[in-house]
């Protein structure tokens, strides 16, 4: 299948304790916690921001390679057939919810699709319009519903000899994993710090064919630039998402009472409230914090009563530790559930329990955490997910259901199902094209890397692409030539050399900044790292 990824070092330790860990998950023993039940306000920070130390929000094709090299092939180059104006026709097999079309076309006007069908021609449009034979798949972008981005330029931690823990609360407080993102978090919060940090994440996500994702902490101008940020900056309507990053057992009265009135609200209401729910297996009373979410915490000031599960708003990220019991309230609420494989099995030793989930129907999305404990990108996620349904023998994993978790699934989880997820006319122009061809198109998905995304379009603006379709694709004329695992791509970052609000930058500035945060350049001797050999570059090759 083209060039085979290096193994990610986390998902290489995860393999080789996997058996011990499935055989010991139910007789796991809860190492003592000096601070059970610890959380923070929505601070935006990642799955380790729930103690003292506040935290923010979070790599690259690193994972363990192709899923079966005999049944997915390159397919010839991408063709430009006609350079025109406004748009474009993109010929391809075409992945709709109905089912894929083998030899179809998808037409786009501006930043949204007009047509899916076999034949576009007869559309008023399509005599103008760019045309492009992809020889490949055209798939909707894919949407990481799960990352902490700002994050996603360190390279892995995985404790050295601690074995796996039992939840979230345990690794945030390892001084290993804090020493691990100091250079970071030391000056979160900065301009200088979450903006680089910020838009290398979202161009890992672009290069990787994903579109839209949840995890881009940082409410500032620097980050409102390529990948839809489904808890902000979307550009899809109203900022509908809120998001609780602390214990869901230490939301109090007034704090619930708050997140009801904004579902209720007349304008704009909350329709998706994003928490962390029961990441991990045992210990700081992870098994009660859906209880507590629910609405049936007699703690005083715990909301007893009033449940958070409340219509169809939940979005419930992790959910290892969930019981049968719960996960049927899950389903009787149409509450959303986060899968992220990678991480927990990293972390902790076991995952949700997808086989289940998926048997009760329950709308579930993909995100792989950030690099820290997960894997790099959306496409490496698919790959865990789908390897690990193999080796459980759970039959629902199949690569199409993995493909529409990682697309209208997604959608439907961060709440722009009405927007994005789809190819379908009216729906906005977030496409990626994937150079692989095989007997099952979602598998020739599942093991396509960065080499492979021929084309990756935002809005109707392509980000990235094959160097040949640069001259009528690129959405502007600053983009940079990128190779990638032998193959010539552009990268689209510098808006102009003169834009405003940081989009100036181009790949080299970002890369040194991050260079020198690493570093520690510009502060005090005693406070410089000296770890700028470590970021995690966008893209790794054997």
């Amino acid at each position: 299948m083209g060039e085979t990824m290096r193994p990610s070092p986390y998902l290489l330790r995860a393999s080789a304790l996997l058996i011990l860990a499935l055989s010991a998950a139910c007789s796991s023993t809860d190492p003592p916690i000096a601070n059970p039940d610890t959380g923070q306000p929505d601070t935006g920070h990642p799955d380790a921001d729930v103690g003292d130390d506040p935290d923010t929000d979070t790599g690259d094709d690193a994972d363990t390679g192709p899923v079966d090299d005999d049944r997915s092939q390159p397919s010839p180059a991408a063709e430009v057939e006609r350079v025109g104006a406004g748009g474009y026709l993109l010929r391809g097999t075409v992945l709709t919810l109905d089912g894929p079309i083998e030899d179809g076309e998808v037409l786009i006007e501006g930043g949204a699709i007009t047509c899916v069908a076999e034949d576009c021609s007869g559309e008023p449009g399509a005599a103008t319009v760019t045309v492009i034979n992809t020889h490949g798949v055209i798939s909707p972008g894919l949407i990481d519903a799960h990352n902490h981005l700002a994050y996603n330029f360190f390279m892995p931690w995985i404790p050295g000899d601690t074995g796996f823990f039992g939840n979230r609360y345990q690794w945030a407080d390892d001084p290993d994993y804090e020493a691990h993102i100091e250079p970071y978090a030391n000056n979160r919060g900065s301009i200088s710090h979450e903006c680089p940090a910020g838009k290398w994440g979202e161009l890992r996500s672009v290069i990787h064919g994903t579109t839209t994702i949840m995890g881009q902490s940082a409410r500032r101008r620097c980050v409102d630039w390529a990948v839809r940020n489904a808890d902000h900056y979307h550009k899809l309507g109203y900022n509908h998402m809120q998001t609780s990053i602390g214990s869901p057992r230490d939301i109090t009265d007034d704090q619930a009472q708050g997140f009801l009135d904004n579902f209720n609200a007349p304008n704009n209401p909350t329709t998706r409230l994003a928490v962390h729910m029961a990441e991990g297996i045992s210990g700081d009373n992870i098994e009660l914090e859906f209880s507590s979410f629910a609405g049936r915490d007699t703690r005083n000031n715990r909301h007893s009563g009033t449940s958070l599960l409340y219509n169809g708003t939940a979005m419930l990220i992790h959910s290892v530790a969930l019981t049968d019991a719960e996960l049927e309230e899950v389903y009787m609420t149409d509450s959303k559930i986060v899968w992220s494989p990678s991480s927990n099995l990293a972390l902790y030793g076991v995952t949700a329990d997808i086989e289940s989930i998926l048997d009760l129907g329950i709308i579930t999305a993909l995100g792989p955490d950030w690099t820290v404990s997960g894997e790099f990108d959306m496409l490496a996620e698919m790959r865990v997910a789908y390897r690990y349904g193999q080796e459980q023998a759970i039959d629902a994993l199949t690569p199409q259901r993995i493909w529409e978790m990682a697309t209208w699934d997604g959608a439907i989880t961060v709440g722009l199902e009405h927007s994005v997820g789809q190819l379908e006319p009216g729906y906005g122009a977030d496409i990626v094209v994937f150079g692989r061809q095989a007997d099952d198109p979602y598998l020739a998905v599942l093991e396509s890397e960065a080499s492979d995304v021929r084309l990756s379009m935002i809005d109707g603006q392509v980000y990235f692409g094959d160097a040949d379709l640069e001259d009528a694709a690129a959405r502007n004329e600053f983009c940079e030539t990128f190779p990638t695992c032998g193959t010539s791509k552009f990268l689209c970052v510098q808006d102009s050399p003169s834009a405003g609000d940081r989009r100036d930058e181009t790949y080299a500035a970002i890369r040194q900044q991050l260079i020198d945060i690493l570093e520690g350049t510009g502060y005090p001797e005693d406070e410089q790292y000296g770890r700028g050999d470590e970021l995690l570059d966008l893209v790794l090759c054997p």
